[in-house]
């Protein structure tokens, strides 16, 4: 049996969009709404608009989603990780050569955090995405590697390209996903590289991050509802990612590390190889997930209410048997234990594979000093 196919996540999505700044007080504004509204409550400290024409608020730091979830009320931000991983630099890998790939730096003053301008998700928009079992779904698929251990914590380099994606309400995501829990209650937290053509109306590459939580039986994306803190000033969550790799071309990746704060429990998510603290998940707001992880998945997934219809490409679109440079990769994949230590997976509880192999690969795990690493991706649009 493909030990992917375990990985314990099941998702039953309805996409809300709470892009707010506040669910008390009147605070509140739904998706859709004018952000006027923001900045006549004297919500909106600064907008900024980026090249690409995504505009940013500076909102308040504490003032932020986040703040009000019902189970953070009084919460005191933590600005920074008391502490971080050992070993935590990245050494370079002989068998690729790429460049990192970059946000927008957004200038939000000191004391505000950029919110992107509300979405274009369509709040009607319901898939289920079950990967529990031998055969595909109608939710969605995925190609990649998971682990299964006691996991504190990941680091991974994540090839990023911008798949075709053919339905609007789907997605095709190369990222990094945490996940623990119960069959049927499970929770995650996990980030990366996202062509999602509803988000923002567009078929760019952007960068998101993901969680759920089991009492709430869908996941949540960016500050599309309350839970995570960010702390960054300069980094807009849901920005678009540049450059991005081209076919048998130029590489470009980026850095997603993930590590649960020994003294506050805190999950913090960094970007970039220098390890920019983003922000960070308090455990509070979990029920499974507040300790520790049960399993990892790296690689890409695609899900939707019409993937099965319209099958978007995976990673380059092409693949994995295609070679380097040519399919897209996750490398340097590392894990966090307990005390606070990377350490690479182990052959024994570590396996590739694909949920629709007719559809999507995944190439054989090499293991180094580096990490794990491997290819993946597909073409999509099959009936097999």
């Amino acid at each position: 049996m493909n030990k992917l196919l375990e990985l314990p996540v099941t998702i039953f999505v309805s996409y809300l969009v709470l892009l707010a700044a506040g669910i008390q007080e009147g605070r509140y504004v739904k998706h859709g709404a004018s952000y006027d509204q923001h900045i006549s409550n004297g919500i909106v400290n600064k907008t900024i608009e980026t090249g690409d024409g995504d505009v940013f608020h500076c909102i308040d730091i504490n003032l932020q989603p986040a703040l009000y979830h019902p189970l953070l009320k009084g919460h005191i931000i933590q600005m920074e990780p008391t502490s971080y991983p050992s070993e935590l630099k990245i050494k370079s890998s002989s068998d690729t050569i790429a460049t990192e790939a970059h946000l927008p730096t957004i200038a939000c003053p000191k004391g505000t955090i950029p919110l992107l301008q509300n979405s274009k998700a369509d709040l009607k928009t319901q898939f289920s995405f079950d990967p529990i079992g031998n055969t595909h779904h109608r939710g969605g698929e995925r190609a990649g590697c998971t682990t299964y251990d006691e996991i504190y914590g990941t680091q991974v380099a994540i090839n990023v390209y911008e798949p075709k994606v053919r339905g609007q309400n789907d997605l095709s995501a190369s990222w990094a996903l945490m996940v623990n829990g119960p069959t049927g209650n499970y929770e995650g937290i996990g980030a990366g590289s996202i062509v999602w053509p509803n988000y923002r109306g567009d078929n760019f590459a952007r960068f998101h991050i993901y969680w759920q939580v089991n009492t709430v039986n869908m996941p949540c994306f960016d500050h599309m509802c309350p839970g995570f803190v960010q702390v960054s000033k300069s980094v807009g969550i849901g920005g678009r990612i540049e450059p991005v790799s081209t076919y048998n071309g130029d590489q470009y990746e980026i850095t997603v590390t993930i590590s649960k704060d020994p003294k506050t429990g805190n999950w913090w998510l960094a970007y970039g190889r220098d390890k920019k603290p983003l922000g960070y998940w308090p455990p509070s707001i979990f029920t499974y997930m507040n300790e520790k992880a049960s399993a990892c998945f790296w690689g890409g997934q695609v899900h939707g209410p019409t993937v099965q219809l319209h099958l978007p490409e995976l990673g380059s679109g092409h693949w994995a048997a295609t070679g380097p440079g040519k399919a897209a990769y996750v490398r340097s994949i590392k894990v966090i234990n307990k005390d606070g230590q990377y350490f690479i997976p182990g052959t024994h509880n570590t396996f590739s594979g694909s949920t629709r192999p007719f559809c999507y690969d995944a190439g054989d795990i090499r293991f180094n000093d580096d990490g794990a690493r491997l290819l993946y991706g597909g073409p999509g649009n099959c009936t097999k």
